[in-house]
C-alpha cells in the first residue's frame, strides 16, 4: 500500500468513527460534552491528514475523493 492510499484509508477510518460518534451524540440530544469534543479531536485528525495528503500530491486539492479540501 502506498503512502497515498494509506492515508486515504486513514481518512476514511476517521471519518467513520465522525459519524459513529456523530449519531451518538444525536442519541444523546447533544448533552454529551465528552463526545463533542471528540469530535472536535477528530476533526483536527481528519485534516492534518488532509493536510499530509495534499502535502504528497503537490498544489492538487483533490484526495482522490471526489471533493474540494481547500
Amino acid at each position: 500500500m502506498s503512502e497515498q492510499e494509506e492515508l486515504m484509508d486513514n481518512i476514511m477510518n476517521v471519518d467513520l468513527e465522525i459519524i459513529e460518534t456523530v449519531r451518538t451524540l444525536q442519541q444523546e440530544n447533544w448533552n454529551t460534552e465528552e463526545l463533542k469534543n471528540q469530535v472536535t479531536d477528530l476533526l483536527k485528525i481528519h485534516d492534518e491528514i488532509v493536510g499530509k495528503l495534499r502535502a504528497l500530491q503537490g498544489d492538487d486539492h483533490s484526495c482522490g475523493c471526489g471533493h474540494d479540501h481547500c
